[in-house]
C-alpha cells in the first residue's frame, strides 16, 4: 500500500510555524460529498473515487478523504451509503496541519511552504532545509514534464511530510502503514499521501532545540551534509518527495494501476544529489543527471544475465524479490526512453494514467501496452538500449 527506497522567515502561531509566502486555499467544488457507514459503527465521508460493489457482498468502495487519504471499503463491510447535498472540498494547507498536529500530538510543530505542509519534531532548520528541497524538486518536476508535453495541474490536496526526531520514531510511526520499516530510510504512503522521514542528522533534536538557536542549527545542516553518507540521504528524501509529487499531480494514479518501472525509474531519475549545492541536491537541464550507482549495478547485471531484462520488468515479477536488479533496470530504461524516444514515453504514460482506478492491469496487457508505442520488435530494441546503457 505504499512505495518506499530500500537502501530508501518563520514566526510562532500557537504552537505552528508558518513560512511567510503560502500557498492560496482550495475553494473550488469538486463533486458530491459521500458518506458510508460501517457495520462496526465507523463512518467515513469523501468523494467517491471508486465503487465496485457487487451483488454478492464482493468487491470494494473507495472514497478520498478531504486530507487527500484513500479510504478502501470492503462492500460487506458497507452498512449504508448516501450521497449528500454538501459539496466536496479539499483541506487548506492550515486544515491539513491542524489534521497532523491532531495525529501526531504533543512535541510537533508545522513548517509550511508553498505547497507543502511538513510536521515535524525536529530542529526549525532541519524542516526548512526540507521544505527547501521539496519546494525545489517541485519546480525542477514542473519544469522538467513540461517539456516533455504534460501541462500538469497543481495538487488538489496540500501535500504532507511527517519529519520524526530519530531513527526509533520512524520505526514505531511506521508499524501504522506496514509490518516493518527495517529495510526503509523513508516511504510514500499512497493511501495516506504522506511522505515519512526521520532527521538523518538526529543532532538538534537530541539536544532539545527545536526551535532555537537557528544559527547554530544551520550550522548543523551544514556540517551534516559535508559528512560521508549525507548524499545517501539526500537521494532517499528527492526520491520519496518526487513519489509524492508524481501522483498528486496525475503523473501517475495513486489508486492504480500504474507501471512500477517508471515510478521507481522516474524517482531515480531526480534523486542525484549535487555536493556542490547548499542544499544537497539541484537539477540542471531537462536531460538530468546520471544516477551512477544505478548504471553501476545495470552494467554489471546486464553483462551477468543473457534473457531479456524488459520483459520481467514489465510483467512487475519478483520486482520487490530482487530490488538492486528491478530498481537499476527500471533507472535504466527510463533513463534510456527520456533520452531516446521522450515523446512516445509521454504517450505510455499518458495512457497508462487513463485507465480507471482500481482496474486490472495484467502482466500480458502490461506487455501489450508497452510494445503497442515503442514496437514489438524487441531485439532491436535491445540492441539500442544495450549500446546507450554502453555509451553513457
Amino acid at each position: 500500500m505504499f512505495i518506499s527506497l530500500i537502501l530508501s522567515i518563520l514566526f510562532v502561531v500557537t504552537g505552528a510555524t508558518f513560512a511567510e509566502e503560502k500557498a492560496s486555499s482550495p475553494t473550488e467544488t469538486v463533486g458530491p460529498t459521500v458518506t458510508i457507514s460501517l457495520e462496526n459503527g465507523k463512518t467515513y465521508s469523501g468523494r467517491l473515487l471508486a465503487d465496485y460493489r457487487q451483488e454478492n457482498g464482493v468487491g470494494l468502495t473507495a472514497l478520498e478523504l478531504r486530507d487527500g487519504a484513500i479510504e478502501a471499503i470492503h462492500s460487506e463491510e458497507i452498512a449504508e451509503m448516501r450521497t449528500t447535498d454538501e459539496p466536496f472540498r479539499p483541506m487548506t494547507q492550515e486544515e491539513a496541519g491542524q489534521s497532523l498536529l491532531n495525529d501526531l500530538g504533543e512535541g510537533y510543530h508545522l513548517h509550511m511552504t508553498k505547497h507543502f505542509v511538513i510536521a515535524h519534531n525536529t530542529s526549525a532548520s532541519y524542516a526548512l532545509w526540507c521544505g527547501k528541497l521539496f519546494e525545489s524538486l517541485y519546480t525542477a518536476f514542473t519544469f522538467y514534464q513540461s517539456r516533455r508535453g504534460f501541462d500538469l495541474g497543481k495538487p488538489e490536496f496540500p501535500l504532507m511530510a511527517i519529519l520524526l526526531p530519530n531513527r526509533q520514531s520512524f520505526l514505531d510511526y511506521a508499524k501504522r502503514d506496514m509490518p516493518s520499516a527495517e529495510g526503509i530510510a523513508a516511504y510514500f504512503n499512497r493511501n495516506t499521501n504522506r511522505i515519512v522521514l526521520y532527521d538523518f542528522s538526529e543532532i538538534e533534536t537530541a539536544r532539545g532545540d527545536l526551535q532555537k538557536k537557528k544559527k547554530r542549527a544551520s550550522a548543523e545542516i551544514e556540517e551534516f551534509l559535508s559528512r560521508p553518507g549525507a548524499s545517501a540521504s539526500v537521494t532517499t528524501i528527492i526520491h520519496e518527495a518526487t513519489h509524492q509529487i508524481a501522483f498528486n499531480r496525475g503523473l501517475f494514479l495513486r489508486s492504480g494501476p500504474y507501471p512500477l518501472w517508471a515510478v521507481e525509474g522516474l524517482s531515480m531519475f531526480f534523486e542525484v544529489p549535487d555536493p556542490h549545492s547548499s542544499l544537497g541536491w539541484s537539477f540542471r537541464g531537462s536531460r538530468g543527471k546520471i544516477n551512477t550507482p544505478r548504471l553501476t549495478d545495470l552494467r554489471r547485471i546486464l553483462a551477468e544475465d543473457s534473457t531479456d531484462p524488459i520483459e520481467g520488468l514489465l510483467r512487475e515479477e519478483n520486482f520487490h524479490q530482487d530490488p538492486i536488479r528491478s530498481y537499476s533496470l527500471s533507472w535504466g530504461l527510463y533513463y534510456y526512453l527520456q533520452t531516446k524516444e521522450p515523446e512516445k514515453l509521454a504517450q505510455y504514460l499518458k495512457a497508462a494514467a487513463s485507465k480507471p482506478s482500481y482496474s486490472v492491469w495484467s502482466p500480458e496487457e502490461r506487455i501489450a501496452d508497452f510494445e503497442a508505442v515503442f514496437g514489438k520488435d524487441r531485439k532491436t530494441f535491445l540492441k539500442n538500449f544495450y549500446k546507450f546503457i554502453g555509451s553513457l
